[in-house]
């Protein structure tokens, strides 16, 4: 009768190198993800900066984003203006044509063309997009790619810690 090969194994120690790679991944996924959660954060408000309308650039200072924090089981990014004046200036829709502006009580004729002012006119387009409305959107969809890249390094930073 035929004696059957047998291979044996010992996973034994290399279960336990597998296990302690894991042990602690968690915390340091998190603290990886705030790190690169907080910077995207940064580009967004560069973008939302760089578009949005300026006239005398209270705005434009408005606009902050706080640094990414675990709340519960996700990780948030919050930002945005503090001025009321940033979703009308958002939402509010192009006015075509040629308008005039009335600063204390003098006149600028022509000054918003298309809805658009002279200042924010001479703003340069972030990544493609022109400033003006939908300043917060257009940041954000500029950023899209960013987003992906970001969610790789996340990925291959905690890899390789």
């Amino acid at each position: 009768m035929a004696k059957k090969d047998e291979i044996n194994i010992d996973w034994g120690n290399t279960l336990k190198e597998f296990e302690q790679f894991f042990d602690g991944m968690e915390d340091k996924f998190e603290r990886i993800a705030i790190e690169e959660y907080s910077k995207f954060g940064l580009l967004v408000e560069e973008g939302a900066k760089a578009l949005v309308h300026h006239d005398e650039g209270d705005l434009e200072d408005s606009i902050s984003f706080d640094r990414a924090k675990r709340i519960g089981d996700r990780i948030i990014l919050e930002g945005g203006s503090s001025s009321k004046y940033a979703w009308r200036r958002h939402e509010e829709p192009y006015r075509k044509g040629s308008h005039t502006k009335y600063d204390d009580g003098a006149a600028f004729p022509h000054y918003y063309v298309d809805g658009r002012g002279q200042r924010t006119r001479t703003k340069r387009n972030w990544r493609g997009f022109a400033p003006g409305r939908k300043y917060m959107i257009n940041a954000i969809n500029a950023v899209t790619p960013d987003y992906n890249l970001m969610l790789d390094r996340i990925l291959k930073r905690v890899m390789e810690e």
